[in-house]
């Protein structure tokens, strides 16, 4: 399974991000300490969110569950960062989803797999009226169909698939947005 999350780092955090009673619902103590203790803060509590969202993402997906989201349940943790990438792992309950993140000058991006080697592509875009048609675009160079063949329909709990002339591909993908940015996340497998 997979699931990502964007933040568009041009729209303000609430001036109340550092209020212990604020950061206590969302982040353990010891993602709290980590924040704190970053160079960063502000981007630091930013990238635990999108960690978190984008297991839940997942995690919903793989049980099907109903739209019901503790970000304390969703345990972070950064396990490698180069200049390009973060790598890190969420837990949650027994489970463990593998994360990497992007960190730019106007965004974060972090997308979350429940297995450590699954290949994905991943794409960002500034414009998120465009996000279905390159998603269908992706999926038609991979399935090798017209775009035109393909439709997002939600199903029990809300959850996207697609579907290519009214049949399930069973495909597994995740979209996100956030201010002016966009981005899919598809899981490869059965393409």
């Amino acid at each position: 399974m997979i699931g990502n999350d964007i933040i568009d780092l041009n729209i303000p955090i609430s001036p109340n991000w550092n209020n212990p009673r604020y950061l206590n619902k969302l982040y353990t103590p010891t993602e709290q300490f980590v924040i704190f203790n970053s160079d960063n803060p502000k981007i630091s509590l930013q990238l635990f969110w999108t960690l978190k969202e984008s297991a839940y993402k997942a995690h919903q997906r793989l049980f099907n569950l109903p739209r019901t989201y503790n970000p304390l349940d969703f345990q972070c943790k950064i396990i490698s960062e180069n200049k390009e990438k973060l790598h890190g792992i969420v837990r949650v309950n027994s489970y463990t989803y593998y994360t990497q993140s992007r960190i730019t000058s106007l965004t974060i991006h972090s997308s979350a797999t429940s297995k450590k080697t699954q290949s994905t592509s991943i794409k960002v875009f500034e414009d998120e009226n465009i996000l279905k048609d390159k998603l269908f675009s992706e999926y038609s160079l991979l399935l090798k169909e017209p775009k035109t063949n393909f439709r997002i329909k939600k199903k029990y709990h809300n959850i996207p698939e697609l579907f290519s002339n009214n049949i399930n591909t069973n495909q597994v993908f995740s979209l996100s947005h956030h201010g002016k940015f966009a981005a899919f996340a598809i899981a490869l497998m059965n393409c």
